[in-house]
């Protein structure tokens, strides 16, 4: 593909469409945007002898944990789809890798991109019923509430001041089941929409899968598995 000139006065933003698109900038790289794809770098002449480092973007790389029972299983990453502010986002899944798969890149597993994040951590799930040789039975997911707005007339000055310094967080709750035979995806997870409660306001740090019961300030809203 084709390497072009960054704009001089905005290296940080892609010179084909303006997105936000790298984080900290280097003269020395090439860079690709998040949103259009295009590949841009100071010195385009040099793309032969530059380091392609791909999207830097701090948005879609921004990992967000996803812990399976309290414990570390993976996270995922926001990745914007489309062209224009409004396009919509998709949801990158990775696992940390597994005793059984020791030679992958960073320690790290890709899964899959869904366009929601419920969906992506279903994948997750599958992958732990697939790979760890456990029951194919349904878990619980605590997701981020993308969707929730926060600085709205029926948040309080209080809550408002726990999103702005991280120890509040807003999440959907729900099952995770697995396709039943003689589905064509049996055995794969999905996410159980009709189960999900939406806007739920706990402490941060909650989202992740849970095969028995979620944290304390969300037991409330969980369905029965």
């Amino acid at each position: 593909m084709t390497v072009v000139n960054w704009d001089s006065n905005k290296p940080h933003q892609c010179p084909r469409c303006h997105h936000d698109t790298v984080g900290d900038v280097s003269g020395w790289a090439v860079y690709t945007c998040c949103n259009c794809a295009t590949r841009f770098a100071r010195r385009p002449r040099l793309q032969r002898f530059l380091p392609h480092v791909g999207v830097t973007c701090e948005v879609c790389t921004e990992q967000h944990p996803v812990s399976l029972d309290g414990e570390p299983f993976g996270f995922l990453r926001r990745r914007h789809s489309g062209i224009g502010m409004y396009a919509p986002d998709r949801f990158e899944a990775w696992l940390y890798d597994t005793a059984e798969v020791t030679d992958h890149r960073d320690g790290v597993l890709y899964l899959n991109t869904r366009p929601t994040a419920a969906e992506a951590m279903a994948d997750m799930a599958w992958r732990r019923s697939n790979v760890l040789d456990e029951d194919p039975t349904a878990v619980l997911a605590v997701v981020a509430d993308e969707e929730f707005y926060r600085y709205g007339p029926d948040v309080t000055p209080e809550q408002q001041d726990g999103f702005l310094d991280g120890t509040l967080g807003v999440y959907g709750v729900g099952v995770l089941r697995p396709y039943a035979a003689p589905h064509a995806r049996r055995g794969q997870f999905y996410a159980d929409t009709d189960t999900f409660t939406w806007g739920l306001i706990a402490p941060s740090g909650l989202e992740g899968l849970y095969t028995q019961a979620v944290p304390e300030p969300l037991a409330a809203h969980a369905p029965q598995l």
